[in-house]
């Protein structure tokens, strides 16, 4: 009897299969790293909790951030057209041949002032608020506060 001899698979797919076993672990590795990323490891921790200015603005009446936002539009139509027109004098300064570095500086230093009023507008409402509470009403409040830092602790753990 002869034997036949037996064929070695092509090289070709030996290639092939190993090409396809590294795009499959590529893929499993973003996969990984995205669910790592987004759980919240690899980070100092949990989120960090939203800025007190935040916790102090939601807490005023809809009248009053009415009014504030206002305020701090200037002359733009809303807050979103004046922080616009400020990245685009940002842009424009940092085109500008020759460039003038107090200008660009002037500038930065005129939005940390808006800025800055608008922080101590807030503050000065939210201040005239708890004024007027009462010592309960007032213990009521931190108590709220607490639990909406505690609820977005357990939210972005």
């Amino acid at each position: 009897m002869t034997q036949e001899p037996t064929k070695s698979p092509r090289r070709w797919v030996r290639w092939l299969l190993i090409g396809s076993l590294a795009l499959n672990l590529i893929v499993v590795g973003v996969v990984a790293g995205a669910a790592w990323r987004f759980a919240g490891h690899g980070r100092d921790g949990a989120k960090a909790p939203p800025p007190i200015g935040a916790l102090l603005y939601r807490d005023l009446d809809r009248d009053t951030r009415k009014a504030l936002r206002s305020a701090v539009e200037g002359d733009h139509e809303s807050f979103r057209a004046r922080r616009m027109a400020e990245v685009v004098t940002v842009v424009t300064l940092l085109r500008a041949d020759p460039f003038d570095p107090a200008a660009l500086e002037g500038a930065l230093q005129d939005h940390a002032a808006r800025r800055s009023s608008f922080h101590q507008s807030v503050q000065v409402a939210w201040l005239s608020q708890v004024r007027e509470m009462t010592a309960q009403e007032r213990a009521s409040y931190a108590a709220d506060l607490e639990e909406r830092l505690a609820r977005h602790d357990r939210k972005h753990r």
